[in-house]
């Protein structure tokens, strides 16, 4: 920065923190900014000051000054006209901006959009409805060009001036913990925990705490979800079915967070971590802790397959998946917290283990047929408008990722042949080749092009 605009960067600041009303008016002046005395006299409120100045500062056309220097400048001059400048909302009065600043936001441009933003959080009238109005045109523009980190400071500037209005609203919760995973050294785990003190509200909070699995923040998500626990099993507007998925992504998660942990915690840590969600099925944490680690490894014999009962076979495919976990971690490059994702949701693409009376009756299947989703099974997960792909992008994401490597992995356990592994390549990337785009307008913006670069097996 040169000396001169260094200068004239100090002028314009003197200028505008002067405390002479003439002094400002004509500091704006200088900066392109006419103001309207009589209309700015007639503003009711803290609002109705901003949408004006807006209107005053896109038409100005000195470029030096920053829009919030200049919007100071024109709040000052109407505090010099009204006595009391933040009047309080009267009894019975309809809560909330006047529409005439929602009007005045949406015909300004951006920059002019997160002045008005931040500067609002101020107006008394300023509530959960008009945050949620004013940041989800603003998060969509912001995102729409590359900026949506700049979100964050608005929302630090609510929490600051409006807590009361910053807290109540999930959805802006949400977009700090969004905006926290998108900035390196941000404090993932304290913006997610802001959102489990909502008791009971599982999908967002579900869905951010998949996305700090996949990008290997297991702490952030294990707070998160621990938080969250009490008012999710209590809450009699959930289906019992979701109550369960999300004890069993907490497990998980607890699982990661004890191999994390340096040193190895013993098993009195694991039981009081696990215990608040339920008991688990008689031999499970003992296989899944052996098969996650590595300490098991796959030694059967394909052609004895035949000889499993229905219950083995169903073990020995969710043991498969368990140990394919480690190869996605040593082999492929997956932070611990992505590869529990897998669970349940690769388990249910692959094929239903025969049962019944007529089980028997059937003829053996080969591992491949146990182990590889038929094609019509894809194709049906892959198609578009999935609301499992819109309640659990991260997961979904991680399945479709995992798919190459899961053919592999099955491969090198001479469980498929080489034959039945070609195929399969096959099947994914024709099966699978349009999905990548469907992950295009997830809030992570990384992830299409993560996964469409796993499908190109890369």
């Amino acid at each position: 920065m040169s000396g001169e605009v260094r200068l004239d960067e100090t002028r314009r600041e003197r200028d505008l923190e002067g405390s002479s009303t003439e002094a400002l008016l004509r500091a704006l002046r200088r900066h392109g900014v006419a103001v309207d005395e009589e209309h700015l006299r007639q503003a009711s409120g803290w609002a109705e000051a901003l949408a004006l100045a807006a209107s005053w500062v896109q038409r100005a056309q000195a470029p030096g000054a920053t829009v919030s220097t200049l919007f100071a400048g024109v709040l000052e001059v109407w505090r010099g006209y009204v006595p009391r400048p933040y009047p309080s909302p009267q009894a019975g009065a309809e809560e909330g901006l006047p529409r005439s600043f929602h009007e005045s936001f949406g015909a300004a441009p951006l920059e002019l959009r997160l002045a008005l933003a931040r500067e609002v959080a101020a107006d008394p009238r300023f509530d959960a409805e008009d945050a949620l109005e004013l940041g989800r045109k603003l998060r969509g523009l912001l995102r729409a060009e590359g900026r949506g980190a700049e979100l964050e400071a608005v929302l630090a500037t609510w929490e600051a001036q409006a807590p009361h209005v910053y807290r109540a609203e999930p959805a802006v919760l949400g977009w700090r913990v969004e905006c926290a995973l998108g900035r390196p050294g941000a404090d993932v785990q304290g913006a997610l925990l802001g959102l489990a003190a909502w008791r009971g509200h599982l999908v967002p909070l579900l869905k951010l705490a998949e996305w700090c699995l996949y990008r290997g923040q297991v702490g952030a998500a294990l707070a998160g979800l621990s938080t969250a626990w009490p008012g999710v099993r209590d809450s009699p507007r959930l289906f019992g079915w979701d109550v369960e998925d999300f004890a069993h992504r907490a497990v998980l998660t607890v699982l990661d967070a004890a191999l994390l942990r340096e040193p190895a915690p013993g098993e009195d840590w694991l039981h009081e971590q696990l215990e608040p969600f339920g008991p688990l099925a008689p031999g499970w944490l003992e296989r899944a802790q052996s098969y996650r680690s590595g300490v098991w490894t796959w030694s059967g014999e394909p052609e004895r397959w035949a000889q499993l009962s229905p219950d083995q076979l169903l073990f020995e495919q969710q043991g498969l998946v368990m140990a394919f976990e480690r190869e996605l971690r040593t082999r492929h490059g997956w932070p611990l917290g992505r590869t529990q994702l897998l669970h349940p949701g690769l388990m249910a693409l692959l094929p239903e283990v025969p049962r019944g009376v007529h089980a028997a009756q059937e003829p053996a299947r080969p591992p491949a047929a146990l182990l590889l989703p038929a094609e019509w099974v894809l194709r049906e997960w892959a198609r578009p408008g999935s609301d499992s792909r819109y309640r659990h992008p991260h997961a979904e994401a991680a399945v479709a990722a995992a798919l190459l490597p899961w053919g592999h992995f099955l491969r090198r356990l001479g469980l498929i042949g080489a034959q039945a592994h070609a195929s399969w390549r096959v099947r994914v990337t024709r099966t699978l080749g349009r999905l990548p785009e469907q992950f295009s307008c997830a809030d992570d913006p990384a992830l299409g092009q993560e996964v469409l670069n796993a499908l190109r097996g890369g």
